[in-house]
């Protein structure tokens, strides 16, 4: 089974909070602490149809996270979804300039969350459905 959403965010409590939200609309779901780690879960499973990252994380922050998922072929492709606390515009636009596909501030609304989130589910889901009947 491939994983629909890697969240990568050091806060524990934001992790839970996105994982129950996904998997309450039937979504399998990765987590990282940082953007290390989500290089390296990254390296070990299929792309994932999307990915929700944190700007301000340790050891790797988000904006190199993206930078380094862009770069990869195998990732490139995967839609990035920041959602983020960071209020410096200067730090959003070096995600934008980096490849992030949209940008949600926290506190988020979770149906708007969803809204975004589950297109993006369905459609890499379809492909692979589409590329497993071939």
């Amino acid at each position: 089974m491939t994983t629909d959403v890697l969240i990568v965010d050091d806060s524990r409590a934001i992790c839970m909070l996105m994982r129950r939200i996904l998997e309450n609309a039937d979504m399998s779901v990765l987590e990282a602490a940082d953007g290390r780690h989500a290089l390296s879960v990254l390296q070990r499973i299929d792309p994932p149809a999307c990915i929700v990252t944190e700007i301000d994380l340790p050891v790797v922050d988000g904006v190199q996270l993206i930078r380094e998922v862009r770069e990869n072929p195998i990732h490139a492709h995967v839609p990035i979804v920041v959602l983020t606390r960071e209020s410096d515009d200067r730090r959003i636009d070096q995600a934008k300039a980096a490849g992030a596909s949209c940008i949600m501030s926290k506190p988020f609304d979770i149906d708007e969350f969803l809204n975004l989130i589950t297109p993006m589910v369905e459609s890499a889901r379809q492909a692979s459905a589409y590329r497993s009947a071939c």
